[in-house]
């Protein structure tokens, strides 16, 4: 579908556009508030600053899209594709990214407050500066995850796979590690929940 064409039927008040094929499209800078784009393919397509608040993007295909910047608040990933994704900077507190696919996936300094990321794959995901305050990630994967300088405080980890994983000087100030495999993470300047800082690798 043209995007001006998808804008026209956004803007006369239409929002059910699952499975739509969206690939390669730029749509930077679109208002696309509360759309349900569930299933849809968006590989390679340009969100940048896009506004995605409240939007059904379940399942969808986002391998290589351009979301930095983006506002996701409260919207469901559930089970999307975000390999190599770029999301950096973007607003995604309170999203539902449980079993979401973000392999290698840029969250650079990316708000993620609150967000639903149990049994998400962040494998190798670059989330240095983000904002995970209170957010759930139960059994996520985060091995070799560079996680570094990130807001965990109050997060739930329990079950998660932090293997090789790069916390220098990450918060976890009263985070849940209950079960948490922290093998071979590096560790150095992290803050844990006692208050105490690492000081070793």
């Amino acid at each position: 579908m043209e995007v001006n064409k998808l804008l026209a039927r956004y803007a006369s008040g239409e929002r059910d556009f699952s499975q739509i094929n969206l690939t390669g499209t730029t749509l930077t800078g679109a208002n696309l508030r509360g759309i349900n784009l569930s299933d849809a393919l968006l590989t390679g397509a340009n969100l940048q600053r896009a506004n995605l608040s409240l939007a059904n993007l379940t399942g969808a295909n986002l391998t290589q899209a351009n979301l930095a910047q983006s506002l996701l608040q409260r919207a469901s990933l559930q089970g999307s594709n975000l390999t190599q994704a770029n999301c950096s900077q973007g607003n995604l507190s309170q999203t539902n990214l449980s079993q979401a696919l973000l392999y290698r996936a840029n969250l650079l300094k990316t708000d993620l407050t609150g967000a639903n990321g149990d049994r998400a794959i962040l494998q190798r995901a670059y989330l240095r500066g983000a904002i995970l305050y209170q957010a759930s990630l139960i059994k996520a994967n985060l091995q070799a995850a560079n996680l570094a300088n990130a807001d965990l405080r109050g997060a739930n980890l329990s079950g998660a796979n932090l293997r090789g994983a790069y916390l220098t000087e990450a918060n976890l100030c009263d985070a849940i590690l209950d079960g948490a495999d922290l093998e071979g993470a590096i560790l150095i300047g992290t803050i844990l929940s006692d208050g105490n800082i690492v000081s070793y690798s």
